[in-house]
């Protein structure tokens, strides 16, 4: 090294250190590198401060080993903690007077064409709208994800989305406006997709993902209801409220390909085709699959526009003191009055309305219908109490006690007029479902375990919890006579629920003899087809008008 006046004149900046990292020298040109007034103050912070720890353990190593190294891209960190990316050229010297080694080095300031660089890789690789990822990058991560689900003998779905009829849409707001829509659509894919499921455009309103899948097919299609669910939700742009839907397709790995190239184009065919039947759709590349996903459709279309059209009503099964042979409460089941087909049960449609997104408006039809019946036959003094079902996701819903007070109080029911019923499967946290079934006992209504026996809190967690009723799920009722343990099962509910003063229904009574065989055991109500089948409120209501 030259003396510390003559590094003062260089432009280049040069410095000594330690292999440890400790600075012993530089000149003015390397301080104001890094951001510092003056080289005392430089020397003074005593070391480089690395972005990256590990690079300067790296370089000593390979300078042990090779005495010298040119061009070493490393990170700094300057005094306002900014990051200058400088090029080292560096050699070992060892001082023998003072047996000791030294590292010496001059460094270029590259951050200028580092940044250029890094800028020029993204436009490379990212669409310039959207700041998405392109095609080119697209594929390459599709390329990788493919080797590490052969790896872990997992699967791939890739998704090719195209927005329905956006030529329109292009034209009538203009390009600007357009192009806000589009950066839109791709925010709001990213919120309803997980990072994981890498997103890209590939070009005009084409947008294409990959989500990981078991092969089945059925994580793929959770994730292509989503999305058509979230793409349906009006977009604000510009102060102006704008509906789009989306057509989707997509192929599978190892089913439909292998290879990228091939998966991304079945996926387009496959997205034309949910085109060509409608748009506003998903359609897998296999033929099977898409006889599957168009039944599954076309009943979610037709389940929409029954709720529209009003084509939905309550059926009410009696539940019977045959001792007395009155009707002590009615449970509320709904039913679909297709213009078509008939009266269809629940089995047929209910399922697939929650995965689609539309089981909170059928149970918001469900509480407002028997709340309105319940207030209609009390108006004509025949005032009955009316059991509605819940489902785990409404019982476990953050509002639900608001929502059941809102309805009692909106119709003019008496609280006491509805008796609510939890699966014994949805009671699974005893701690959590003890809090929600008593902020419904605050309300006024009655609560009723449906099921009981099938799973959730156990026969000693029973008495912690503030409930009403408990109701013998049917299996039991229909096996008590033929097995013991059923038997068993059985009398020690009704004991049970006595002991704690609750009310015990059998439910699927089905024959004379497991009337007298429940009837034997202290158990007077029930419900099931020997006692009455589920009726529509019209024919009920001549029932109950006798009744009273």
């Amino acid at each position: 090294m030259r003396s510390t006046d003559a590094l003062a004149n260089e432009m280049v900046a040069v410095f000594r250190q330690t292999p440890e990292g400790h600075l012993l020298d530089c000149n003015e040109q390397c301080a104001r590198m890094l951001g510092y007034a003056s080289r005392d103050e430089l020397l003074g912070s005593g070391r480089f401060e690395y972005q990256n720890p590990s690079d300067l353990t790296t370089i000593a190593t390979a300078l042990r080993d090779l005495g010298s190294l040119s061009n070493v891209e490393v990170a700094l960190r300057k005094k306002d903690g900014s990051v200058a990316w400088v090029l080292q050229n560096l050699k070992m010297v060892s001082v023998d007077e003072a047996s000791k080694v030294w590292i010496e080095g001059a460094m270029f300031d590259v951050t200028e064409q580092r940044v250029a660089a890094q800028r020029f890789e993204f436009q490379a690789y990212h669409d310039g709208l959207t700041l998405l990822p392109n095609r080119m990058l697209f594929i390459d991560r599709l390329n990788v994800a493919l080797a590490q689900a052969r790896r872990r003998k997992r699967h791939l779905g890739v998704f090719m989305l195209d927005l329905d009829r956006f030529d329109i849409v292009n034209n009538a707001l203009g390009r600007g406006m357009a192009d806000r829509l589009l950066r839109s659509v791709a925010d709001r894919l990213n919120a309803t997709l997980r990072e994981e499921d890498s997103l890209a455009r590939f070009s005009g309103d084409e947008f294409v993902f990959l989500v990981g899948d078991t092969g089945a097919g059925t994580e793929s299609a959770i994730v292509a209801q989503r999305v058509l669910d979230a793409m349906a939700r009006p977009f604000n742009v510009g102060g102006r409220a704008i509906e789009l839907t989306a057509s989707m397709g997509i192929s599978m790995s190892d089913r439909d390909a292998n290879e990228a190239e091939p998966l991304v184009r079945y996926a387009s065919t496959a997205m034309f085709r949910a085109k060509e039947y409608g748009r506003n759709l998903y359609q897998f590349f296999d033929e099977k699959l898409n006889a599957h996903t168009l039944e599954r459709l076309a009943l979610v279309s037709s389940v929409r526009r029954a709720l529209d059209r009003g084509e939905f009503e309550l059926f009410y099964q009696p539940e019977v003191d045959v001792q007395t042979g009155r009707i002590e409460c009615v449970e509320a089941f709904v039913r679909w009055r297709h213009p078509d087909l008939g009266i269809i049960g629940p089995s047929e449609f209910l399922g697939v309305a929650e995965e689609a997104g539309l089981g909170g408006r059928i149970a918001e039809f469900v509480m407002t219908s028997a709340c309105q019946q319940a207030r209609s036959w009390a108006d004509a003094g025949m005032e009955t109490r009316i059991a509605i079902n819940l489902s785990s996701r409404d019982f476990n819903g953050a509002s639900l006690s608001r929502h059941v007070e809102q309805a009692v109080r909106d119709n003019g029911l008496a609280p006491h007029s509805l008796e609510l019923e939890v699966a014994h499967a949805s009671l699974n946290d005893c701690a959590r479902s003890s809090e929600i079934l008593q902020a419904l006992k605050e309300v006024g209504v009655l609560l009723a375990i449906d099921d009981f026996g099938s799973g959730g809190c156990s026969f000693a967690d029973l008495k912690l919890l503030p409930v009403d009723t408990i109701k013998i799920a049917p299996d039991f009722v229909h096996n008590m006579i033929r097995r013991p343990d059923d038997a068993a099962i059985v009398q020690a509910m009704i004991t049970m629920a006595k002991g704690f003063d609750m009310r015990v229904v059998a439910e699927g009574v089905e024959t004379k003899e497991q009337l007298s065989y429940l009837l034997n055991r202290r158990c007077t109500e029930m419900q099931g087809f020997f006692l009455g089948k589920p009726l529509p409120a019209s024919s009920l209501s001549e029932v109950l008008r006798m009744q009273h």
